[in-house]
């Protein structure tokens, strides 16, 4: 009896062993609409670029929703948005009656959820409504008022992909980055972008130096396989880039000059998307682990079978 139990204890080890290496978690993956997508309660404060997008709404019982009194229609205007900005809305009545304005994400004609909406207006203490409201899911959805479901719509196109982000660096050998020449210091201003937001750079040298710019991921101070790297810009002097790049690894990192690694730097982080990646070596190390603890295992548990074998035989 207390055989069969160690011998099920051993196979309990051995499966444990085997499922953390073959089927184990290493990352989770932030729950949202779309996999690797940031959940509301992930989005970072104000992205670097990136303004509210504001709409004015006039809203009528009968009539539907406009821009402005004289163009409301049912449904109302259609508008398109991207994944991660927020809607600055100011809310205006145009009859009597309370409103409110919402994305009805499961077309039940009633908010539930996380279904972005807005506080009633065209009330006694709030007559014009204002509501920041963020845009997570991608895909096209219909907007609402609350109590008018259905002679109050129209149709919001929220894009896949985070609006692109056009930034313009300066750089100097001695004073490092700024968004302008007045504002050149060493670190650099923070950015912070959305994963999956596509990044375009404008680079200008403010000194007679050759320069670069780049995102150093394993903060070596070289710009390494794998890592965003622009094209040298100042070289010939006076040389600007442009240079498009996609954020597409999660984190806090480093940017930097490869020529000028420890002068030239600053921040960028890279939120709402998959965990970061683990670092080279890491995988094969815990992996190795892993296997030599199941090899260990293993010859216990050969030797605890072979044992358990020839006692059974000299007691028959």
């Amino acid at each position: 009896m207390i055989g069969n139990k160690m011998r099920i204890a051993v196979l309990g080890i051995v499966a444990a062993l085997l499922g953390g290496t073959a089927g184990g978690t290493l990352v989770s993956i932030p729950s949202s609409a779309s996999p690797g997508r940031a959940s509301p309660t992930e989005l970072p404060p104000p992205r670097t670029g990136i303004s509210p997008v504001n709409f004015t709404f006039y809203g009528n019982s009968v009539r539907g929703w406009g821009f402005s009194n004289a163009t409301i229609t049912e449904p109302g205007p259609n508008i398109t948005v991207y994944f991660g900005d927020v809607l600055n809305l100011t809310l205006i009545g145009n009859d009597s009656a309370p409103h409110s304005w919402f994305i009805d994400y499961d077309n039940s004609l009633a908010v539930s959820g996380d279904e972005p909406t807005s506080g009633d207006f065209n009330v006694a203490g709030n007559i014009v409504g204002r509501a920041s409201l963020p845009a997570f899911h991608p895909g096209n959805w219909t907007y609402r008022c609350g109590m008018h479901p259905t002679t109050m719509t129209g149709t919001i196109r929220i894009l896949e992909k985070p609006r692109p982000v056009n930034l313009t660096l300066f750089g100097d050998a001695a004073l490092g980055w700024g968004f302008s020449n007045a504002t050149l210091r060493e670190p650099g201003p923070p950015l912070v972008v959305l994963w999956g937001t596509n990044v375009t750079l404008t680079l200008i040298a403010h000194d007679s130096a050759p320069h670069n710019w780049f995102i150093d991921y394993n903060n070596d101070l070289s710009a390494s396989p794998g890592e965003p790297a622009s094209p040298d810009f100042n070289s010939p002097v006076g040389k600007i880039v442009v240079w498009p790049f996609s954020a597409d690894q999660t984190g806090n990192w480093t940017y930097r000059c490869h020529i000028h690694p420890t002068s030239m730097t600053g921040t960028i982080s890279i939120v709402g998307g998959p965990p970061p990646e683990l670092r080279k070596g890491a995988l094969p190390l815990i992996t190795g682990i892993m296997i030599g603890a199941l090899s260990v295992v293993l010859v216990f548990a050969v030797i605890y079978h072979v044992r358990a074998v020839r006692a059974a035989k000299r007691t028959r």
